[in-house]
Parts: C-alpha cells; structure tokens; sequence
C-alpha cells in the first residue's frame, strides 16, 4: 500500500485573508497512484470553494488557498491510492 507524508499548513490558525496551502508528498508506493484530497471527508475538486489543488509531479500534490475564510477552517485529509490498497494524512486547519 501508498505511504503519505505528514502534511502540515504553512499557517495554522490562519489570519482571515491570508493565503495558505499544505503539501501531500507519497514516499512509498507502486505507481499508477491517485491523489485526492478531502475536507472534513468530502472530496474537495480543484477551483471549488476558492481552493486549488495542484499535481506538482506523481508522487506531489499541493492545496493551497489564496484567501482564507471562516468556511475554510476543518480537517484536510490527502488520500493516496494504488492498486495495493490506500493510505491517507491528515492536518487541520483553524481560521482566524
């Protein structure tokens, strides 16, 4: 199975406005591999809700959030799965 790295936001509690963004990095796995991201359990889609995910390279992907809002604040969660299975990192983010 996947193994995910800690994820950390650059700022947590964040200042309402400021941007943030947290980091996925996969150390171990068989590739093909999808990574997704989750908030409070919902898959979050790219550009919804004024959040960005970007797929840096295959093993990488970066959320980030130009302007943080109340609404942004709860659990992120990145999911990476393969073939053998899933494995999933967690951080919170508190707002300001």
């Amino acid at each position: 199975a996947p193994q995910v790295g800690t994820i950390a936001f650059t700022e947590s509690p964040a200042n309402s406005g400021e941007p943030v963004s947290a980091t996925c990095t996969v150390l171990k796995g068989d590739y093909p591999m999808k990574l997704a991201w989750k908030l409070n359990g919902e898959h979050i889609r790219s550009y919804e809700n004024d959040i960005v995910i970007n797929k840096i390279s295959k093993h990488m992907s970066v959320l980030s959030i130009e302007s943080v809002v109340a609404r942004h604040a709860g659990e992120y969660t990145c999911v990476a799965t393969n073939g053998a299975g899933t494995a999933s990192q967690s951080a919170t983010l508190s707002v300001n």
